[in-house]
């Protein structure tokens, strides 16, 4: 291999030898750039390399870090929801620190290349998602999403998924050093939790589901609970309980910018603080109980250092410290769930003799667990240090840089936990829903739990650690009309973390060539062959090329003196990147796994085994994308901007089993093949208007994205309608049955039977109000056989973004807003204990106020009550599913910037405003938060007031 690896080096460096050999015979020439826009001439970060954006042919979108700044999460993440047209950041916990969003580039095109595949550059080097999250908003410059081949081909087996490359701010020769204070205080409120039905209603509607399931009520007086002060007859509001309406979260860092022409910084201090919702949660002591916490800290120096004329060091290191503490022995998704699912009805907080109340049914009390259960705590660290050299070899040729850099990238994680348990009392109650009393008069209660001392441990610790190491050579230089840029590098990655035996290693060489022609015309080559150690022998390198060309047609003579047109470039690329999944590994070795064993010897003792697992593929690769892209960049007027582009993905080679029956004695199952085809396809725009004048300035941007794919080939068993199968469907489409009304009393015979005529379930035996649904195929009989594709799946194919501002006289405002559209979400799956009362002792909310009853029948819109768990009713269907569309609000940002006047001269600038994220929004889906349905620990809007002051 060693010996391959050398062939191809030397090969490629004799390829790109010739090119700069050839390129020395044009003539010297000097180009006119008087009509290139300032913007245009600008550095496009792709990763690995910057170039002019004019000579770009790929697809990208840079935003600038300012930007992020405009609102206040804790989640660096979060920050890019609507901003980056191909970039969908699908939203995940509101908990403090454990807000992890899930990323998506031009939707989804593989069932198994999922979200947050996409590869993460942090100064051109990789790093995991987790590393990019803790950064803050101050320390970036930009953040670019590469979206096509042509700016994708170069990292070969990683850059199927997309690339998203953050850069760091760096130091700046300026006349003096420039200090910078930021500080911002904010107020978060929780945007929407589920309404629960008080304890009143429960009991009442309790007592009619028990009826409607032939059970006797079990409430006799429901009037009881309406009394908010009795606690044998509760009626406690959990959410009251356990939130408060707001808490607190902070950020404050200070950073140092400057240097010469020798030496160049950058060093930033970032400090920020976030303060969960829970209420009194150290009441009793801080040692027993916590709120959700996360506390933060970022350090950042990146320097610059030019040794000599010819050489160039730059090192960047950058450290994070994450705190966070929780409740412990559960999670904020068990703890709100619990909320949810707890009926008012169920106990008191405490008892009347001040014990903490509880039920045997239940056994879960959310305050007591609060304050007493004791405190999760984790703490995790962030080391990325990345050095890089440049050395000029103009001596060999003019314009030829040797480079180099080495990146150690890490994050350690370790977990701590005390433990606490303390008894808690169920008031006994006897038929007639009153509390039984001793010969005392006392109520009489029952234990549940035990006093413990507790415990305190480590409760385990995670990792990660990336190492790159890549060497090469790039190029710049004209030649009369013609420019050459070029750059040819050798990387090796290697990346290990807990779970894994072996560290994913990837090595290959990365090249590209761009040519220019009187800035008119370019071609750009680009590409990669790369190899992963995940495959066999002969199967483990892949090339990947792609090539993109362009066209500056605001250069041509008929548009160069053109007054409306300023700027006019068509481009278009066309080539193949892969994949690896870390799921789908040594795919080529036949594996063993552990098995039932045997029993031996009289006294049957049981012995452990082994087991042929999947069979080996031998010829197990890496799933392939094609891309084609079609972009226009235009701007009008020196005003008006837009960029639009058009793409159309294949992806081959995706990993699946083949459907077909193995019987069991022959002890194996068959392999992963690559078999699976998607194609993907969509369009991006962006138009931008900026007005010009030394009075009122205002900016408008609007963006738009739109991704659809479609499964080509999916091994799948046959069926006998083409609307059951997957093929010729986007991936994750939802699909169920046709929702038909509810069955009604004119539908049964006296004894209960179905009349004839009216469709059957065969999940189920139906009553009245239980889900009717269509006969698809006709046979009378309801099954999966009358299933068919609806709407969407979660992941938006639309995402909408809209930015407006205005300056004038020191005062500005900015705003922006983010729209998904064409999103179906479940109900049954993703909210199944909101939509289902009574069940497994379920609450009920108020999805439910309307349910089926005789007199209801016409105008109901659930199923009717049931403390029974109903087969049919639970049957995926477009019942379940709502249009997942909304708009929200995502910044809004007033600001005022004082003038130099007076004492004021001594600062660059001061400036103070009020900023607003996640104020509005537009739609809820029944009575939940569009985003997460307001499951788990619930999304919060943010209201805060900072400053920013530079010296």
């Amino acid at each position: 291999m060693i010996r391959k690896y050398k062939k191809i080096w030397g090969l490629a460096i004799a390829l790109f030898s010739l090119s700069i050999a050839n390129a020395q015979l044009f003539k010297s020439y000097k180009i006119d750039s008087s009509k290139t826009d300032t913007s245009i001439n600008n550095l496009i970060d792709l990763g690995l390399r910057k170039e002019k954006a004019w000579r770009t042919t790929g697809a990208t979108f840079t935003l600038q870090g300012k930007e992020l700044t405009q609102m206040f999460k804790g989640n660096l993440l979060n920050t890019l929801q609507g901003r980056i047209p191909g970039l969908t950041v699908v939203t995940g916990s509101g908990e403090p620190g454990y807000d992890n969003p899930t990323l998506y580039v031009r939707g989804e095109s593989s069932w198994n290349i999922q979200g947050n595949q996409l590869v993460i550059l942090l100064d051109g080097f990789q790093v995991d998602l987790s590393a990019l999250s803790a950064l803050s908003p101050n320390e970036i410059e930009s953040v670019t999403l590469l979206k096509d081949a042509a700016s994708t081909a170069m990292y070969g087996l990683k850059g199927g998924a997309g690339v998203l490359s953050v850069r760091t701010k760096v130091g700046k020769i300026l006349p003096k050093n420039e200090l910078v204070l930021n500080a911002r205080y904010g107020v978060q409120s929780l945007i929407n939790h589920p309404e629960v039905m008080d304890a009143y209603n429960y009991t009442t509607l309790y007592n009619q589901a028990l009826v409607n399931d032939g059970f006797s009520p079990k409430y006799p007086n429901p009037e009881l609970y309406k009394a908010s002060d009795d606690p044998t007859h509760p009626n406690v509001d959990w959410y009251k309980e356990m939130l408060n309406n707001s808490s607190a979260i902070q950020d404050y860092n200070l950073s140092f910018r400057g240097g010469n022409k020798t030496a160049r910084y950058f060093v930033l201090m970032d400090y920020e603080n976030y303060t969960g919702l829970y209420k009194n949660a150290t009441a009793i002591d801080k040692d027993f109980g916590t709120n959700a916490k996360y506390n933060k800290i970022n350090l950042r120096a990146n320097v610059e250092i030019n040794l000599n004329k010819n050489l160039l060091v730059i090192a960047n290191i950058s450290g994070v410290t994450e705190d966070r503490n929780t409740p412990s022995g559960f999670t904020a998704s068990q703890l709100f769930d619990h909320l949810m699912t707890l009926p008012s009805a169920a106990f008191p907080v405490k008892n009347p003799n001040g014990t903490w109340g509880n039920s045997s049914v239940y056994n879960f009390n959310p305050e007591e667990l609060l304050q007493q259960n004791g405190i999760y705590s984790a703490h995790t660290r962030t080391l990325q240090t990345d050095f890089n050299l440049t050395q000029k070899l103009d001596a060999i040729t003019k314009g030829l840089n040797f480079i180099g850099g080495v990146s150690f990238n890490n994050q350690y994680g370790g977990y701590y936990q005390t433990l606490f348990q303390v008894k808690s009392y169920e008031i006994t109650k006897d038929a007639n829903d009153m509390p039984i009393l001793d010969t005392g008069g006392n109520i009489v209660y029952k234990t549940i739990g035990t006093n413990s001392p507790g415990t305190s441990n480590d409760v385990g610790t995670q990792h990660w650690n990336r190492n790159t190491l890549q060497l090469g050579f790039n190029y710049n230089r004209s030649f009369g009309k013609s420019t050459i840029t070029g750059m040819l590098l050798a990387r090796r990655q290697s990346y290990l973390h807990n779970g894994q035996d072996y560290a994913v290693r990837t090595q290959g060489l990365s090249s590209n060539v761009t040519y220019d022609y009187a800035q008119k015309y370019v071609v750009d080559f680009s590409g990669a062959y790369m190899g992963s150690a995940d495959f066999a022998s002969g199967h483990r390198y892949g090339l990947f090329p792609a090539v993109g060309v362009g066209w500056i047609a605001s250069k041509e003579g008929f548009l160069k003196n053109s007054n409306i047109i300023n700027y006019l470039k068509v481009r278009a690329s066309y080539g193949s990147t892969g994949n690896i999944n870390e799921n789908y590994r040594f795919l080529y070795e036949e594996m063993a796994n552990g098995a039932n064993g045997w029993i031996v010897g009289s006294s049957n003792s049981s012995k452990g085994g082994m087991a042929i697992g999947q069979m080996a593929n031998a010829d197990a690769s890496w799933e392939l994308k094609t891309t084609f892209n079609v972009g226009v960049d235009l701007q009008l007027w020196e005003q008006l901007s837009a960029t639009i582009d058009v793409f159309n993905e294949k992806r081959t080679g995706i990993y699946e089993i083949p459907s077909a029956n193995v019987p069991d004695f022959t002890g194996f199952s068959l392999p992963y093949i690559n078999s699976g085809i998607v194609h993907n396809k969509g369009i991006e725009a962006v138009m931008s208007y900026n007005s010009k004048g030394k009075g009122f300035q205002y900016h408008v941007t609007g963006s738009a994205s739109f991704a659809r794919n479609k499964i080509i080939q999916e091994s799948e068993d046959a069926q006998p309608f083409s609307r059951l199968y997957k093929t010729g469907y986007s991936i994750g489409q939802e699909k169920g049955l046709v929702f038909n009304g509810f069955y009604q009393d004119a539908d049964f015979n006296p004894d209960g039977s179905l009349k004839s005529g009216v469709v059957s379930s065969s999940y189920a035996n139906v009553k009245p109000g239980d889900l009717k649904f269509k006969d698809l195929d006709g046979n009378g009989i309801i099954n999966q056989y009358d299933m068919q594709p609806f709407g969407y799946n979660n992941v938006p194919e639309i995402t909408l973004g809209l930015n407006v501002g205005f300056n004038y006289k020191g005062f500005d405002l900015n705003a922006f807003v983010q729209g998904v559209m064409n999103r179906t979400v479940d109900l049954l799956s993703s909210a199944y204990n909101y939509t289902h009362p009574f069940v497994n002792n379920n609450n009920i909310t108020a999805f439910s106020a309307n349910s089926w009853t005789p007199e209801t029948a016409q105008t109901a819109t659930t199923p009717r009550l049931s403390t029974l768990s109903n087969a049919n009713n639970n049957q995926p269907s477009d019942f379940w599913l709502r249009n997942g569309n909304f708009f929200k609000l995502r910044s809004i940002e007033l600001g005022y910037t004082f003038p130099q006047r007076g004492v004021l001269k001594k600062f660059n600038s001061i400036r103070l405003f009020v900023n607003g994220t996640d104020l509005f929004t537009s739609n809820k889906i029944d009575g939940l938060e569009p985003e997460n349905l307001s499951m788990g620990y619930p999304l919060t809007k943010v209201v805060n007031f900072g400053f920013n002051m530079k010296f």
